[in-house]
């Protein structure tokens, strides 16, 4: 599954906010018999708060970065057997959890169309998503303009979302990542 002809124990998901990475992460786990990290709720579990929306509320931006990155780290430094691990939208903001993801993890971008992102969003009732960007812009237009090259940049493989169901993600991921 990587242009380098690497494997790693790691599969790591990668995409924007709503894009499926922890749902999509759990049907592969559940699939393959991986592991299955949530990395935002690693950072959640670390400072007690509830999810990286509270982090981010509490801490600020970047401390809540600090704390991925460190967390992104010990995740993937422990990583002994078969593990999905699903990542912050944000991850890639960061030079450091780039490098760190493209040397010890196979990278997966689930990459969705804005429209189905904000159908997403919109139907994620119950959850703490604070906007990250600032203005008038929409936030998904603004996000993906900064980060789709450097998840373009990181991926191994570019996984279109739309159009396909969990379970059929999961498999194509299964089909890639293990071969």
């Amino acid at each position: 599954m990587t242009t380098s002809g690497r494997r790693s124990v790691v599969l790591a998901l990668v995409g924007l906010r709503c894009s499926g990475k922890t749902t999509v992460g759990r049907a592969l786990a559940e699939r393959t018999g991986a592991d299955f990290v949530d990395l935002d709720q690693v950072v959640a579990s670390r400072t007690g708060l509830r999810s990286a929306g509270e982090v981010i509320e509490a801490c600020g931006l970047e401390r809540f970065r600090d704390l991925e990155e460190q967390a992104l780290n010990d995740v993937l430094a422990s990583a002994a057997r078969p593990l999905v691990l699903s990542t912050g939208g944000g991850v890639v903001v960061r030079a450091a959890s780039r490098e760190r993801l493209g040397q010890g993890a196979t990278v997966a971008w689930l990459r969705a169309p804005l429209a189905l992102l904000r159908q997403r969003m919109a139907a994620d009732h119950g959850t703490s998503r604070p906007r990250i960007t600032a203005g008038d812009e929409d936030e998904f237009i603004s996000l993906e303009r900064e980060r789709a090259p450097l998840l373009e940049a990181l991926a191994d493989e570019v996984v279109e979302v739309e159009g396909r169901d969990t379970r059929e993600l999961a498999a194509h991921l299964d089909g890639l990542w293990r071969g």
